[in-house]
């Protein structure tokens, strides 16, 4: 008996050992393991076992991208805001947002909007949080009249079921929505999320305070009077954005006392790829990846991505005419295709692939 558990106990050991450094962004390697024999898939489904996979490589991959498609000039949907987790297919529709038409108001009440969705667990490492409760922020831009616009926000929770009342800005008026987007991605830093909101003449970034609940304008460092400037991670987890000026991915970070600062210069020369033929490169930073620290840029169809730990370009692909992919991060392991119901959204879509955007 003593040397069966011993036996046991060494296989185990040397399965984890092979499970263990299989690569996280590469999934199907997982699934191809579980079906070597049924101790092998008993020891991947183990909850602790994942576990300690998903700690062991701390940061879950990008498995793809979202983005938009419809033209920015359609109306917004009428059905409402659905929370959802791209794997598992759960999907929750949530209550109407707190800002509805009036009379002598605008209809509808908004004509851009953007959100995220939040963990709302104290204490949650992300790494795998699909139970647990949830809040959204959404933030719209709406016009008042000719010359007036507004941007409001609200943060719904899923443990109450309601959303806060909104709060509103005038931030100025917005550029042609037939030119792109108007609000862009979210980013989270510290107790704030942050979004992107394109004036006439420049780019400018809103701050929502998830405690207090307020909506604020902040000035935007030089780099944002271009619209192709990217919110990012700064120094020491804070706000920071991203922007390619010639050939070098520029990094800037907010600093409380002293305002924006230039924090790093990544040369992306002779890192990228260039099309032979065309002697005019464009660069854009089209998305960023919050967990893995990864930015994306685009150079003429061709997207790299940019590790800021490293400064190594990797990953290229042909992704022609987007400006803007939201990449989708988490650990994908077995036993994660479920439910129809959606009690509590997963994390996949909560703090990665979060962003809704028109």
């Amino acid at each position: 008996m003593a040397e069966e558990e011993s036996r046991r106990v060494l296989d185990e050991v040397l399965i984890g050992e092979i499970v263990f450094h299989l690569p996280p962004n590469r999934p199907a390697c997982l699934f191809r393991a579980s079906a070597v024999c049924k101790a092998w898939r008993t020891f991947l489904t183990d909850p602790d076992i994942l576990r300690i996979y998903r700690e062991l490589h701390k940061a879950p991959p990008v498995l793809g991208f979202l983005r938009n498609v419809g033209r920015a000039d359609e109306p917004p949907d009428p059905l409402g805001l659905v929370v959802c987790d791209p794997i598992t297919d759960n999907h929750q529709l949530l209550p109407d947002q707190p800002y509805q038409y009036q009379p002598g108001q605008p209809e509808p009440p908004y004509s851009h909007f953007t959100g995220a969705v939040l963990c709302a667990v104290d204490g949650c490492n992300h790494l795998d949080c699909r139970e647990g409760p949830f809040r959204v922020v959404f933030t719209a831009t709406a016009y008042q009249n000719v010359d007036v616009v507004f941007t409001w926000a609200s943060l719904y929770s899923s443990e109450t079921g309601t959303w806060t009342e909104p709060t509103i800005v005038y931030p100025g008026p917005v550029m042609d929505p037939l030119d792109g987007d108007v609000m862009g991605p979210s980013l989270l830093a510290g107790d704030s999320l942050y979004f992107t909101l394109d004036l006439q003449n420049n780019r400018t970034v809103l701050r929502y305070d998830l405690g207090g609940g307020a909506l604020s304008v902040m000035d935007p460092p030089p780099l944002l009077v271009r619209r192709d400037t990217f919110l990012v991670t700064g120094e020491d987890g804070g706000l920071g954005v991203a922007a390619v000026e010639s050939y070098s991915l520029r990094l800037w970070s907010w600093k409380a006392a002293d305002g924006w600062a230039l924090h790093r210069v990544i040369d992306l020369e002779m890192m990228i790829p260039f099309t032979v033929g065309i002697s005019t490169i464009v660069f854009k930073v089209i998305g960023y990846a919050e967990m893995s620290g990864i930015i994306f840029v685009s150079a003429n169809g061709i997207t790299s991505s940019v590790r800021l730990r490293s400064g190594r370009v990797s990953n290229f692909n042909r992704i022609l005419n987007v400006n803007t992919i939201f990449p989708f991060e988490t650990f994908y392991t077995l036993g994660m295709q479920g439910h129809k119901e959606l009690k509590f959204p997963g994390q996949g879509l909560l703090h990665q692939a979060r962003n809704v955007q028109r």
